[in-house]
């Protein structure tokens, strides 16, 4: 799974290669000096300060160290402000990759002004956390140095992060070290048939990406089990878009059909607590999911069933949305059904994702301060050996939530959005900390991406339905 990335420039984002497959006659033509044969596959493989070093001792330049970049630099840096491209399809991949969490960076030959001009006029820079450059680590790509500072930057396994080259010398100096390398073709390097020979993933071209996230990004998967909401805003409906916008793959077994719409729930029909087996059979067999959500189970016949597969199936990674009310103010849990998902589902979840009113149906006491979420937190987590993120949602402290984990407390600050439209709040909330513990990151980590990600969709305002409506799941592509 595919967690970090570190990037050259030159061959591999820009097409720009043209620039330095000349510019080392070019240059010292331009101060007088006549080129020996070769220079410019010599010059292509150093970093710019030890082509400087090396026009010094080869053709006794007279010229200062800084003298040299600087002139070099004058030289190219018009191509890189104004001119050079990204390759066809680079743009698009280096955004779907910053999307979906994975961290990245450069590590380039190329001087560091140059590279963030070209990034930012192309529109890519914000994804990249840092620039290495040969110059500023001290070692040209002949040694491994750039890619172990990058690394160390990142903070991704070692595994998990690929080196993306289109030289034969970086990739063979990546490879040596233990990195994982993507080969990226350019017209300016001959030996192809050894880079293909060396890589772990050989690109032609950035458009067609099918087989590379087959290697280095399996499709997480995620499962929600809960009811369906005919009007799209909750619910089984809910969880799906916000699985899909989240980057898993979403699959579903239905606890119950709901008559509803931003007014209310008109009418229930469950399924039967056979039909929800075979339905949560029907996908641990075929399909294995990294994660699973929990949402509206009205009665304790459905809670025994979901807690008794799980446990079957050694289920990983479970988030428990004790939906109780909906937003509309309709009842969706049995009295008895209460008990039975205290009893038999806290236990074995990751984590429960009460609200201000659940909390309170959950441990049986009153809360009106940030200090009564601190004792109810701690009481629900301790009692049942699950981590507890109660949300603070309904006018506590203005959308700051609270996890109690491993007896640990972490406020996850919120600002209030001023939107009426909240159908759905606490169906998105849980299924998007599904949907990042399911790409593996930590619960910290998937908490926070899924409070960024909920309030996006609320900032987007959608304004849908008579009463409190949907919103909008889809904010980042629409």
């Amino acid at each position: 799974m595919i967690k970090g990335a570190i990037f050259d420039l030159d061959g591999t984002l820009f097409d720009s290669m043209f620039v330095w497959d000349t510019i080392g006659e070019i240059y010292l033509r331009s101060i007088g000096y006549k080129p020996k044969e070769n220079l410019n596959e010599t010059f292509k493989t150093m970093s710019l300060y030890n082509a400087a070093c090396y026009y010094k001792s080869e053709y006794g330049v007279t010229l200062s160290v800084d003298e040299i970049m600087d002139g070099v630099n004058r030289m190219v840096e018009k191509y890189y402000i104004n001119e050079v491209q990204l390759k066809t399809g680079v743009y698009d991949f280096i955004k779907h990759l910053h999307n979906i969490g994975v961290k990245m960076c450069i590590a380039t030959a190329t001087d560091k002004y140059l590279v963030e001009a070209a990034l930012e006029r192309c529109g890519i820079k914000e994804c990249f956390s840092e620039i290495f450059t040969c110059t500023s680590v001290g070692h040209s790509k002949d040694e491994p140095d750039i890619y172990r500072e990058a690394l160390r930057h990142l903070a991704t396994p070692k595994e998990d992060t690929f080196v993306f080259e289109d030289a034969i010398y970086a990739i063979r100096t990546a490879k040596k070290d233990g990195f994982r390398v993507v080969a990226i073709y350019d017209k300016s390097e001959e030996n192809q048939a050894e880079i293909k020979s060396l890589c772990d993933y050989y690109i032609t071209d950035y458009t067609d990406m099918q087989g590379f996230w087959k290697f280095a990004a399996p499709m997480k998967t995620a499962l929600s089990i809960a009811g369906s909401d005919c009007s799209g805003g909750a619910g089984i409906q809910a969880d799906i878009k916000t699985m899909t916008m989240n980057g898993v793959y979403a699959m579903s077994a239905i606890t119950a059909l709901t008559a509803q719409n931003t007014m209310g729930v008109f009418a229930i029909s469950e399924s039967s607590p056979e039909f929800l087996k075979e339905q949560i059979d029907a996908v641990f067999e075929d399909i294995y999911p990294d994660a699973v959500k929990l949402g509206m189970v009205s009665s304790s016949e459905l809670i025994s069933v979901i807690a008794e597969r799980l446990k079957f199936y050694n289920t990983k990674n479970i988030v428990v949305d004790p939906v109780m009310v909906a937003t509309s103010g309709s009842e969706l849990m049995k009295t008895d059904a209460v008990q039975t998902l205290i009893e038999e589902l806290l236990p074995i979840a990751t984590v429960v994702t009460p609200n201000i009113p659940e909390a309170e149906v959950l441990s049986g006491e009153k809360i009106q301060s940030k200090e009564n979420m601190l004792n109810v937190a701690k009481l629900i987590g301790d009692k049942y050996g699950c981590a507890v993120l109660l949300k603070g949602g309904h006018s506590i402290n203005d959308a700051n939530d609270l996890l109690y984990s491993n007896g640990k407390f972490k406020w996850f600050e919120g600002k209030r959005i001023n939107n009426p439209n909240t159908h759905g709040t606490g169906c998105t909330l849980s299924s998007a900390i599904a949907s990042n513990l399911a790409k593996g990151l930590s619960l910290d980590e998937s908490i926070r991406n899924a409070k960024d990600y909920i309030s996006g969709a609320l900032s987007a305002m959608l304004d849908l339905g008579k009463d409190s409506g949907p919103m909008n799941h889809a904010f980042k592509i629409t």
